[in-house]
């Protein structure tokens, strides 16, 4: 079957599914129903699993014609106009730094990269160079793949990374006040927070390259840096937003399970009924249950016991997503995941819910390239190392809680 035939196949069953759900309603589902939802899901798993081999082949296809069609192109857009743009001037000098450093470049093209390292907020970063805007994107394009919590988080990008002081707040106890006639009103201030949202340092750690793969002119190298850089940088952010303790040496980021402190326990540290996810889900204000980020965060261990999970009736308690009608939702409740959560255990926050627009990831644009030569001199490699700031904060304790596992 083709992709858009799988897609259809899986959105039927999906479809399917989800009216035998609705069909049986409120009253206790058969044997036969349930066998008839097993096979379903079973058919449904199938169908996904193709979907994912299908767009991974799609995807390398299309990075192996995109790789060839930019030096077709390049070549024809040359014949056809007499000059080139600042960003194609900054990408082709950046290429060139990246393959042969500074030193073997035109007297050009290191005057681009100057120019581009002196736009940025740390001009001195010695050995370094400001990444391009199509670099930079191709970098956050990657870090996307990790971390679902970022997917359903504000994203505030900042262009320096100077301290900025983030007002905290609950406000769930503040009501306003009937008021007599001639009567004044009373005072109820505002009782605030106050955070700093700063920006950490991430590095992707040292990438070698060979030389012989730099000097080869036909493979993309930025693609290849991005993709990489892209990798590393993205899952060590999506743990911190998660993990992050808020001290340390360097001090850590005050990720989701730092920033949470309202919980609902679990009577098990090994497992969880239906009954206290729904537990978690009311313990939150109805006015943040109806904002359009209300979402339950848990890590695909935990989606894998929900998917398993009936209610009182037999009915499955997880509903898979029919493509551009519905979301995967648990209890009718949408759900992202992240791995950087954990499983259940003693203590253990092991699924949030709550609006995640009141949780704020900081991250600034302006990213530095270092090329790193003489390091790798005798295995006959380059070096890059890239840097990534970022920070988060929660900014409402109210919009978000979490469940727990048991003490004991």
């Amino acid at each position: 079957m083709k992709l858009h035939e799988l897609k259809q196949a899986y959105n039927e069953v999906a479809r399917n599914m989800r009216n035998l759900h609705d069909n049986i309603g409120d009253t206790t589902w058969t044997d036969e129903q349930r066998s008839q939802w097993s096979e379903m899901k079973q058919k449904l798993d199938g169908f996904d699993a193709q979907i994912k081999r299908e767009e991974e082949l799609r995807d390398a296809d299309q990075r192996f014609v995109e790789e060839h069609e930019e030096e077709h192109r390049e070549g024809q857009e040359r014949e056809e106009r007499g000059g080139e743009s600042i960003d194609e001037q900054r990408a082709q000098a950046f290429d060139a730094f990246l393959r042969q450093g500074m030193q073997e470049i035109s007297a050009e093209q290191r005057q681009v990269l100057r120019e581009m390292r002196a736009q940025g907020t740390s001009p001195d970063e010695k050995g370094g160079y400001t990444v391009p805007t199509e670099m930079l994107n191709m970098i956050y394009e990657s870090m996307k793949d990790y971390g679902g919590l970022a997917s359903v988080a504000q994203i505030l990008n900042t262009e320096n990374g100077q301290p900025i002081e983030w007002p905290t707040s609950d406000g769930t106890a503040e009501e306003g006040e009937l008021l007599g006639e001639n009567t004044a009103a009373t005072e109820g201030d505002v009782a605030f927070g106050m955070e700093n949202l700063g920006a950490k340092k991430l590095s992707s750690k040292v990438i070698r390259v060979s030389n012989e793969l730099l000097n080869d002119s036909g493979i993309n190298i930025q693609a290849f840096l991005a993709g990489r850089i892209g990798q590393r940088l993205g899952r060590g952010e999506a743990r911190y937003l998660v993990q992050g303790t808020g001290a340390g040496t360097p001090e850590q980021p005050s990720g989701l399970e730092t920033s949470v402190t309202a919980t609902t326990t679990a009577a098990s540290s090994s497992e969880f009924t239906w009954q206290e996810v729904n537990a978690l889900i009311h313990s939150i204000d109805p006015a943040y249950r109806r904002a359009a980020n209300f979402r339950l965060g848990l890590n695909d261990n935990t989606l894998k016991m929900m998917t398993e999970m009936e209610d009182l009736q037999g009915r499955p308690l997880w509903l898979p997503a029919v493509s551009g009608a519905a979301p995967a939702t648990i209890l009718n409740v949408p759900y992202f995941i992240d791995q950087g959560i954990a499983d259940i255990g003693v203590n253990n926050k092991f699924m949030y819910g709550g609006d995640f627009n009141q949780f704020v990831i900081r991250r600034v644009r302006y990213m530095v390239l270092k090329r790193l030569v003489e390091r790798y001199a005798e295995f006959d490699q380059t070096g890059f190392l890239a840097f990534h700031r970022f920070d988060c904060v929660l900014q409402d304790a109210a919009a978000i809680k979490a469940l727990q596992g048991a003490a004991t």
